[in-house]
């Protein structure tokens, strides 16, 4: 059966049996009985072993980023030229960058698994490589390798994660899911900067890191061999299909409102520390504990309020508070203060992406949710190699307080967007039942077929 017209029980769980008693097919097909009542949806499951599987392996990727925090001191001890230490490390992010562009548009969810299991061999033969590789060919070498193979496995599992994840839960799905992209960025630098026997040198930590993504191969193996969750579409969107996707306004200015965000969320990270130390403020890790511990807290306590609060208004939360913490971050003198904006910040920037990418999805039709879904991971991508060079150029034109003003400004462009997206009515509500991304309205495309006719006519060919 098509997708619309079923009901949630029927997509999957234990209620995914096909009842043949007489008009129960029907029932189940249109959500209402025999007598033409209403029948309750229970909700779809949410935490089955596959959404499991693909938040373990964009956690593990997630740790094959954050476990090169201490790269640039690393090169410096191997002795190399200080104007190749920007190129090397950002060469990661250019290759994840191209590779999402490229792979994107030819992935499906048949040849996810397998991408997945490429992605991985990359990501292990770059990490061992450390261990032998000291000079600069090699080591940007490397770099590209390790863009490459992480742009291979989150690609693949957000393909796949788009395919299984029901669209009334959606905003808790893209919750939880990017916790995944978040937790190792607050746990793999404490973890390894105190280990109980330190390593004799960084590469042996991004050889074990590396490592540890050999047992989800088989993770991998299992999702290649299961079921690809509810209708999956086509098994690949095309290149054309990506362009014309990209050439609609929901589509293109919902991606600048990620990098928005990322730009604001990686240069801050990068340049508080140099904040901090010229007022005073003492070290800027408790800071940054305390924004992740609430970002985190909001993802997982609060997930569900990503499906029944409007989106945009979400976004809009997002940004102005994240605007009110730049303006706090600016009149912080004191750790006092600095510990309440940080809480601001917490609770601003961890309602932003979950509720931008559920948007997305929401807003896209069936064809393009997983490019659509893969645009914005690379909108993130773009946002985190942008961020420390646009913010580094203007700490040095403006100084920290222009770099906050700048902030602050680029908060109300997205705040602007939010609201823009709310007047147009682009809510991924009820404008589902409109047309979709690429039919030129705020939803999804109704299909005039799933009457209750056509729905019973198909469900006498499916039995």
């Amino acid at each position: 059966m098509g997708e619309r017209g079923i009901a949630p029980s029927q997509r999957a769980g234990k209620g995914s049996r096909l009842d043949l008693r007489p008009c129960a097919g029907l029932a189940q097909a249109t959500g209402h009985d025999a007598r033409g009542d209403a029948m309750p949806s229970p909700r779809p499951p949410l935490f089955t072993f596959r959404f499991l599987a693909l938040c373990l392996l964009m956690l593990l990727a997630y740790c094959n980023i954050s476990v090169f925090y201490n790269l640039y001191p690393y090169m410096e001890q191997l002795g190399v030229p200080q104007a190749w230490r920007g190129t090397i490390i950002s060469a990661s992010s250019v290759a994840t960058i191209a590779g999402f562009l490229l792979i994107t548009p030819r992935i499906g969810v048949h040849s996810a698994p397998w991408v997945i299991l490429a992605g991985i061999g990359l990501l292990v033969a770059c990490g061992v490589g450390y261990l032998h590789v000291t000079g600069v060919p090699g080591l940007f070498a490397l770099r590209i390798m390790n863009g490459a193979g992480i742009a291979l496995v989150t690609a693949s599992a957000t393909t796949l994660l788009v395919a299984h994840i029901a669209p009334e839960r959606s905003g808790q799905a893209f919750g939880v899911y990017s916790i995944a992209a978040l937790l190792p960025y607050s746990i793999v630098p404490f973890v390894f900067d105190h280990l109980p026997v330190p390593l004799s040198s960084p590469a042996e930590g991004y050889a074990a890191m590396s490592l540890a993504l050999a047992p989800a191969a088989l993770l991998a193996l299992a999702l290649a061999r299961g079921r690809c969750g509810r209708d999956a579409g086509p098994e690949r969107a095309g290149a054309a299909t990506m362009l014309k996707s990209l050439r609609t306004p929901q589509t293109a200015l919902l991606l600048l409102m990620n990098i928005v965000y990322y730009l604001n969320f990686s240069s801050l990270f990068f340049l508080s520390k140099t904040l901090f130390a010229a007022r005073g403020l003492g070290g800027v890790g408790v800071f940054f504990s305390i924004q992740t511990m609430v970002m985190l807290a909001i993802r997982v306590l609060g997930s569900r309020l990503f499906d029944e609060i409007q989106k945009p208004l979400l976004v809009l939360w997002c940004y102005g508070l994240t605007a009110l913490g730049f303006g706090m971050l600016g009149a912080t003198r004191g750790e006092g203060m600095a510990v309440a904006t940080a809480l601001v910040l917490g609770l601003g920037m961890g309602v932003g992406p979950p509720s931008m990418n559920a948007l997305m999805f929401a807003l896209s039709e069936r064809r393009v949710q997983a490019v659509n879904s893969n645009l914005m991971v690379m909108a993130l991508q773009a946002g985190n190699f942008l961020g420390p060079i646009l913010g580094g150029a203007a700490v040095g034109l403006l100084g920290h307080d222009g770099f906050l003003g700048v902030g602050g400004l680029s908060c109300l462009v997205g705040m602007w967007l939010a609201l823009l997206f709310l007047r147009r009515g682009w809510t991924g509500g009820a404008g589902r039942e409109g047309k979709g991304l690429l039919d030129g309205g705020p939803g999804r495309k109704k299909d005039p077929a799933n009457t209750p006719g056509a729905l019973q006519g198909r469900e006498k060919r499916t039995i």
